[in-house]
Formats: C-alpha cells, structure tokens, sequence
C-alpha cells in the first residue's frame, strides 16, 4: 500500500513539478537578444474516416499539445480541451481539414457536431500560445485533473473523449505535414510494460517514452495507481521504435535527486496491430544522465494482443 501511495505522489510531480517550474520562472524578468523569429508555420491537412473507411465529415478539429492530455479532467472534458487548443481547423463535408499551423506533437481531437468560425480558430484561454503564467486556480485545476488521472487514467476511451474523436502523438513539422486518411476509433496502440529484473512489475517510479526512427518523441498515457509501470503510447505509425527513460525523483521531496535508471531489451518493430512489449528497468545505473537512451537495443519477442 504505501508503494502505491508513493508511486501515486510522484505520477503527481512528474506531470505537475514542471507547472509550478513555469510559474516560478515567469516572475524571473526577461532578457532579449533582439527580434526573435517565430516558429515557421506547417501547412498542415488530412481527412478523417470511420473505422470502415466510410465518410465522416462536418465539424471542427481541435489540436492540443499531446504532452498536455494529463491535465484533461473527466468532467467538461471537451470545454478543457477547447480552452487548451493552440488552433481549430473547420472539417468539411468529406473528413477533410487544411489549416496552417505552428509545429510540435499534437493530439487531434475531432468534433463531428461543432460549428466553425474565425473565433474557434484562435488559441483558446488556456493555450500554450497565451498562457504565460498560471494563476493558483489554474495551478490547483491541473494538479486535480492529474491526481485524478492517476487513479482512474485519462478521460480517453477507445479514442474518443465522449461522443468525440482523438488521435494522438500526430508531428506537425515545417514546410508541409500531410496526414493523409486517417480512420478513427482504430487501435493502434504499444504498450510498454515496466519491469524489474525479476521480471515483477516495477514498485519504485519510472517515466518512459518512445523515440522513432527519425527522432520523434511519442508520450504516453501515463501509468496508474492500479497499473503501475504500464505506459501506453497511442496511434502510432508502423515504424520501429526504441524505449527511454527519463529522470525522475524517486520521492516526492523537493531536494530529491533525480535517478535515470538503465533500459534493457527497448528496441521493437510495430507493424500496426496493438502490441505489448516489456523492458527491464534497473535502478542501479547512474544518475544525472540526459534524457537519451541508455539501454543496449537487443531485440526481443513481444506480445501482440
């Protein structure tokens, strides 16, 4: 029980310390080298279908940062992830979008039955784009939604959020990000299992992601407590992927030291189909290490589902 409460804590630092991290440094004056460029904006499109390829059309597509769907709370869910979206694009009467848009990882939440305008358009309140610093209310919000998530997990079921779509861990990257046709409510999901050398899942915390082959990093739907060490990365393309930790405080204390454990057997090949695949995570590797792969990539069987 009280590994649990713990791993409980620190899912809660991992997904909320870099939030109050932001807040501490917006009262930090800012210093300028002169005009700063702006990020070059990505032609971006697609077409959403049904799962049997059959049209769905109409309605507005919402694109929010995928490593910010743990602050998503279960209730007014869509009214969230309005307020959080940097950009909407109209859907036509075909699944079709075109829009330009700045570059980043992104999940795309899909509402058939919302009615487009300019004003849906523009980043909403709660954006990237314009939130400079949180308010305590905010902060109190996000740390809610992620203590919730971390017992239930997130408000997403079988790629809807309600009666709405999403597609996650989607790279807009500059000059032209071409989707193509994108079928949804389909799983294409890998999960990574964590566990310990004696092969029992891991009781100590662990943060593990995905990088593609040419160097995307996917993030995942973060363990809970009644699922510790389970991370599941959704939507992902056919491709082969390797596993990596990141540095985490194994106690929820401020003056805590961070630890990145060792890795074994993270490298798989996914071909699509859901996948589960299981690494080794062993805690006496250095500390201080960046956020690299620091595993040996041996190839291993995994179980597809």
């Amino acid at each position: 029980m009280k590994a649990v409460l713990r791993i409980a804590s620190v899912l809660v630092c991992l997904g909320s310390g870099v939030l109050f991290a932001q807040v501490g440094q917006s009262d930090q004056p800012t210093t300028s080298t002169g005009p700063q460029k702006p990020p070059e904006l990505t032609v971006v499109s697609g077409r959403f279908v049904r799962d049997d390829y059959t049209t769905i059309g109409g309605g507005v597509v919402y694109f929010i940062f995928q490593d910010r769907l743990k602050e998503l709370p279960h209730e007014n869910t869509m009214e969230k992830v309005r307020a959080m979206a940097e950009t909407a694009a109209e859907v036509d009467a075909e699944g079709n979008f075109y829009l330009e848009m700045k570059p980043g990882n992104f999940a795309f939440v899909y509402d058939p039955q919302a009615k487009f305008s300019e004003e849906v358009a523009k980043p909403g309140p709660e954006s990237m784009e314009k939130l400079r610093k949180r308010t305590k209310e905010q902060l109190d919000a996000v740390v809610k939604a992620i203590v919730e998530n971390a017992k239930k997990g997130l408000p997403i079921r079988d790629g809807k959020i309600g009666d709405c779509y999403i597609i996650e861990n989607r790279f807009v990257r500059p000059p032209i990000s071409d989707f193509g046709i994108m079928p949804l409510g389909v799983d294409q999901s890998v999960t990574v299992q964590a566990v310990k050398e004696n092969g029992e899942v891991v009781d100590f915390p662990v943060m593990l992601k995905l990088r593609g082959k040419n160097g995307d990093i996917c993030e995942p739907h973060l363990p809970t407590t009644s699922s510790p060490g389970r991370f599941v990365f959704a939507d992902l393309i056919p491709q082969r992927y390797d596993v990596f930790a990141i540095g985490v405080k194994l106690e929820p204390r401020a003056d805590a030291p961070e630890t990145t454990p060792t890795l074994e057997n993270t490298a798989f090949e996914f071909d699509g189909t859901p996948l589960e695949h299981k690494v080794t995570v062993k805690l006496e590797a250095a500390e201080g290490q960046s956020d690299k792969p620091t595993a040996s990539r041996k190839s291993v069987s995994s179980k597809r589902n």
